[in-house]
């Protein structure tokens, strides 16, 4: 920790409380290399100091020794109630953490218990946006300011306090740092619109507070940004007095109609150098053109700035830096305040350039500038940049670099999927020259270097760092490495699992101890002696050669009485103990341990000892070793280069052996490549150490495009030489992303339910392109870590990446989101819209092509509500339904017509759960609905619109609907006139029904001339009643009847026609044998005689007497 202040009238500030007992003492002469540049607040903060160097220099508990101690390790690990992306900060001996759940907490910085804790408020909702940067709240985020002089920390905080989310506020809190009760006069509102554009008032919605806060002069300071590029945003730095808590300005990045220009900087604070002077560095926006530093415009995208403290409160930007390519930095989202300035203690200052400021961004590379000249855009020779120096580039960074002022003077960052880089200040110049790295890489996501020390005491000091292996923050490790490169090489000191990393975390240290927050809601705190109920230190095996076998013996001490039930090892490390060991307190177990490397290069692992009393792990690396020289990567692919363009690419030169080489000779690229950084003859690599050369291909215009042009670098020494080969292919075309589909739509999807669809990120141009953003959704929709697209990732020409989206609904609200997505290939952000439960009318038609693309036209009635909780709209082509059983679909013409006479969805039909389709034979259109039993609407020109349903429709289409015996309907389903039955008529030419009724069985068609004979009788209210069977033929093959409910059928046959048999007369017929009995088929209807009734047939007849009851049959 470390505490700057006020000592002495000529504003000189003394860096830490080690210097002031120091001053106390009188030794005044000590200070000359202590002296920081001036900063008139007590503060703890990011970066330890308003430089934001990440540098303590009072830390003789963390020295080396004491960090490599075998009771040096984890003291507690205490639980929140969410994810602590904001660095605690420890407040006399309260380590004051803030959750993304607005809850703070006081934890004792001994053993984590806690003292107090504070709730804000309702944290935001990030799904409010459809921003998955950081899910799923939003509360505190940036690193707090304490002040010691009045025992305030001071914390921001977003609070979903308003009508809806869509009106949050941004609070500044000022807490007692021992009890956590608020200050008078807070918290304060952040409002209002900035000094510089008064007509765009602040919009908390689209507002993000990330940079640490900055105490200056009483007011604290606080920087804004946006959530995920949502707009519309601005960068903003806004002032308010901490005293009384009233708001002393606002000022805006981006003036007039212009926006972006966010102040992120990956959480690193805003920087103080001095009196009245804030610096910081901005995103994406309108960059400036090319102008003096010293006039700085009103549009500040993609830029260093400084602001002056006016004596009114207000702020103005004094002087600029922007890369003279700040467009293309713009266009490829690759944006320079990703990283967060800092600034260099004054004594590092030369005559010509006194105030020096460190600036890395996405792009890698790491800018020296002047503060007080910061040097304009395209100010330098043939239009370039104005700075002291440029180094590079390396890998991206998203966060700041960190500086350790002894041993003349080192910075240090942590490149994306690169090392930790350690690069030696030179006052000759001044410049930054890359010395050495750690021997493995970081993921994306983190974190930033925090260097502690005893003053500049030589070997006192130690880089800790948070490392994880990707976006996830999976396996994270808090890792101490010695700050000086012995060989090239950054040693690894010391290391602890510490769960799921957030991003671009940075431990804090007070007092001989480290504290880190999680994603999973832990904060950890490392000193001596440890509490773990193991007690072991991270086993490095050193140099081993490549398909040995190291072996090595740790020693674990019991601090509780327990059983160790397992011990694993990760590969290629491995663990040989006989378990369960039962071991009481103070007892020690012996693990032999091996390390088999299958290639040169650092590897890194856990042993991990699962005990009654819990697990805990310790970190093993090793490094495997091979005589001569190797490469990483082992060869330079260009892949495809437009040509008039330049690709740089770095290749590590590495001695894999254990002892010193000698460069004899180097044969550089030549054609279309050359080299920077080349060796000299005579250099000497140490065992492990490594040099960065960068070659750059430059294929020329008129190369005949498809071109592949080869080369190789060459280095060789004295054990050896390694020749990496170089290709890259002449293209005149360009990268190009592609996303497909562009619209994810789930559609319905019930809650309590997900469903998972995916699109492909793709590069259809002709070179190779690069993502430089990826912001994945948040919410109801989200992306698995293992899912999401890396931002940094190469994307050949034809190739493509799948990315999978679930949808989660909560509620069966309309829900949308983008995730939004750039790539170097000098487009702007892309997006793909993620779309479920939406409003499915207007997403149908949309489908089906809108306004101008569907037979539908334009709307002419808003969406209304229907029977069964369901909606239509009216378009001037027709009507779409929805429900939630059946979905979207559109009804037209004669059939919507006919649907709406019979009362639409209330109607027995239903919802329509078609579109209006053709029918096979080309003659009829159709809809079918939703009625349990089927319904349909039919139409033909000639018949018009009519409705069928339940039994009848089912007997009509097991004849084959429109194509069967009966044709089309020609009326709807009518209720016959005795109020029992339901019919349909057909459009056959001499006529077909289909009628139904309870007692009939089910629904029968009858048609023709038996159909004209039953209606002669007077339909289904003559003798015969209601069919009970379709139109059947006869076993003989010649007739046709139906048969009826009272007794009776209709009979016909070409030559007699139909006629009509019921009651007694039918029974006779029937005990004869029907049609095939000597009478054979009647050729009257029953009819009534003198003294009884009759039925003529073929060669009979068959008589009923009324006096005897008699059924007799004649034949003749």
């Amino acid at each position: 920790m470390r505490v700057a202040t006020a000592q002495l009238e000529a504003q000189l500030f003394i860096r830490s409380r080690y210097a002031a007992r120091i001053l106390l003492l009188g030794v005044v002469a000590a200070l000359t290399a202590w002296l920081a540049a001036p900063a008139v607040a007590d503060d703890v903060t990011a970066g330890n100091t308003t430089l934001r160097t990440g540098w303590d220099d009072n830390e003789p508990g963390l020295v080396p020794s004491q960090v490599s101690a075998t009771d040096f390790g984890q003291l507690f690990s205490s639980s929140v109630d969410g994810q602590v992306y904001a660095q605690p900060v420890v407040a006399n001996g309260v380590v004051v953490v803030g959750t993304e759940n607005n809850q703070v907490y006081g934890l004792d910085a001994v053993t984590g218990a806690q003292k107090w804790h504070t709730n804000f408020g309702p944290a935001w909702p990030a799904s409010t946006v459809n921003c998955g940067d950081l899910v799923p709240n939003i509360g505190i985020t940036s690193t707090p300011v304490y002040d010691p002089a009045s025992g305030t920390v001071y914390l921001t905080s977003k609070v979903n306090d308003g009508a809806d989310a869509q009106h949050p506020h941004w609070y500044l809190h000022a807490l007692d740092a021992k009890t956590g009760v608020e200050r008078t006069g807070f918290p304060t509102t952040i409002k209002g619109a900035p000094t510089n554009n008064p007509n765009v008032p602040f919009n908390p919605m689209t507002a993000m507070q990330r940079p640490g806060l900055l105490l200056l002069n009483g007011v604290v300071y606080a920087g804004f940004a946006s959530h995920c590029d949502y707009t519309p945003y601005v960068g903003y730095v806004v002032g308010v007095n901490a005293s009384t808590g009233v708001q002393t300005t606002m000022w805006a990045t981006e003036a007039g109609v212009s926006d972006e220009g966010g102040i992120w900087q990956a959480g690193s604070g805003l920087v103080s150098d001095g009196d009245g002077r804030i610096i910081f560095a901005t995103g994406n926006g309108v960059a400036p053109a090319p102008g003096d530093g010293e006039n700085p415009p009103a549009t500040l995208g993609e830029s260093v700035v400084r602001l002056s403290v006016n004596a009114d409160g207000s702020l103005t930007p004094q002087s600029f830096f922007s890369p003279h390519d700040n467009t293309k930095l713009n266009q490829d989202d690759a944006d320079l305040g990703s990283g967060g300035p800092i600034a260099l203690p004054s004594n590092f200052g030369t005559a010509a350039h006194p105030h020096l400021v460190v600036e890395v961004g996405k792009d890698g590379r790491i800018y020296l500038l002047d503060a007080d000249h910061l040097g304009g855009a395209g100010q330098g020779a043939n239009g370039g940049d104005d700075v002291v120096g440029m180094t590079g580039p390396f890998q991206g960074v998203w966060g700041r670099p960190g500086f350790w002022g002894g041993d003349g003077g080192y910075v240090y960052v942590v490149g994306n999927n690169g090392p930790l880089r350690a690069l030696k200040y030179s006052s000759s110049g001044p410049s930054l020259t890359s010395v050495g790295t750690t021997a493995d890489n970081f993921g994306y996501t983190s974190g930033s270097p925090v260097v502690t020390s005893t003053g500049t005491t030589s070997g006192s000091a130690l880089v800790w760092v948070v490392y994880s292996t990707g976006p996830g923050g999976q396996n994270a490790q808090l890792r101490a490495y010695d700050p000086v490169p012995v060989n090239g090489v950054m040693k690894l000191r010391y290391s602890a699992p510490i769960g799921t990393a957030v991003k671009f975390s940075v431990p804090a240290t007070d007092n001989g101890r480290v504290y880190v927050g999680t994603r999973d809601g832990k904060v950890f705190g490392f000193g001596r002696p440890t509490t773990a109920v193991l007690t072991t230190k991270p086993y490095d095996f050193g140099s081993t050669a490549v398909g040995s076998t190291e072996n090595a013996t740790v020693t674990v001490t019991a601090n509780t009485n327990l059983t160790v039930n397992s011990v694993t090892a990760d590969a290629p490390f491995g663990a040989s103990v006989t378990t369960p060991v039962t071991l009481t307190k103070g007892q020690t177990l012996n693990v032999p341990i091996s390390y088999t490397p299958t290639t040169w290069g650092g590897s890194t692992g856990s042993l991990t000892f699962n005990t009654s009393a819990g697990s805990t792990a310790m970190d093993l690396h090793g490094q495997g070793t091979q005589p001569g020289l190797g490469a990483t990567p082992s060869t330079l692919d260009f892949g495809q280069v437009r040509t008039g363009a330049a690709k740089e690419l770095g290749v590590n030169i590495q001695n894999t052996g254990t002892t010193a080489e000698t460069i004899t000779s180097v044969t550089a690229p030549d054609g279309s490549y050359s080299a920077m950084n080349l060796p000299a003859s005579g250099t000497v690599l140490q065992a492990g150490a490594s040099t960065t050369v960068t070659v750059t291909y430059t294929p020329e215009n008129g190369t005949d495009t498809g071109t592949t042009q080869n080369s190789q670098l060459v280095v060789n020494s004295d054990q050896g030489s390694v020749t990496v080969p170089i290709t890259g292919v002449a293209l005149t075309g360009k990268a190009q992303l592609t996303l497909e589909p562009s619209v994810l739509d789930f559609h319905t999807v019930p809650v309590g339910q997900s469903a998972t669809m995916s699109f492909t990120v793709s590069n259809t141009g002709t070179i190779p392109m690069q993502i430089t953003k990826a912001k994945a959704p948040a919410g109801v929709f989200s992306v698995a870590s293992a899912d999401q697209l890396p931002e940094g990732l190469p994307i050949s020409p034809g190739a493509e990446v799948t990315v999978k989206v679930t949808f989660t609904p909560t509620d069966a609200n309309p829900a949308t989101s983008a995730y939004e997505i750039t790539a170097d290939d000098g487009s702007t952000a892309q997006t793909v819209t993620l779309q479920g439960n939406t409003d499915p009318i207007t997403d149908y038609y949309n489908k089906l092509g809108g306004a101008r693309g569907s037979y539908l036209s334009d709307p002419v009635s808003a969406e209304y509500d229907t029977a069964g909780g369901g909606k239509a709209q009216d378009f001037r082509g027709g009507t779409i339904y929805w429900s939630a059983a059946t979905g979207a679909h559109a009804v037209v013409g004669d059939i919507l017509a006919r649907y709406k006479a019979l009362g639409g969805p209330a109607s027995g039909l239903g919802y329509p759960i078609t579109d209006e389709l053709g029918t096979p034979d080309g003659v009829g259109r159709y809809n079918h609905f939703s009625r349990a039993d089927g319904a349909s609407i039919y139409w033909t020109p000639n018949t018009g619109a009519h409705a069928i349903q339940g039994a009848i429709r089912a007997k009509w289409a097991s004849f084959g609907w429109e194509t069967g015996p009966q044709g089309y309907p020609i009326t709807d389903e009518l209720t016959t006139p005795d109020g029992v039955g339901k019919y349909n008529h057909f459009s056959r030419a001499d006529g077909a029904s289909i009628y139904w009724a309870p007692n009939s069985g089910g629904a029968w068609s009858i048609q023709g001339q038996i159909r004209d004979r039953w209606a002669a009788t007077g339909w289904e209210a003559g003798p015969l009643g209601y069919p009970t069977t379709d139109e059947l033929t006869t076993p003989d093959g010649v007739g046709r009847y139906n048969h009826f409910t009272k007794s009776g059928s209709i009979y016909w046959t070409p030559s007699t026609g139909p006629a009509a048999i019921y009651g007694l007369i039918r029974n006779k017929w029937a005990s004869l044998g029907w049609e095939r009995s000597r009478l054979g088929y009647p050729t009257t209807d029953e009819f009534g005689i003198n003294g009884g009734r009759q039925n003529n047939f073929q060669h009979g007849w068959i008589t009923f007497w009324y006096d005897t009851g008699a059924v007799l049959d004649s034949y003749y």
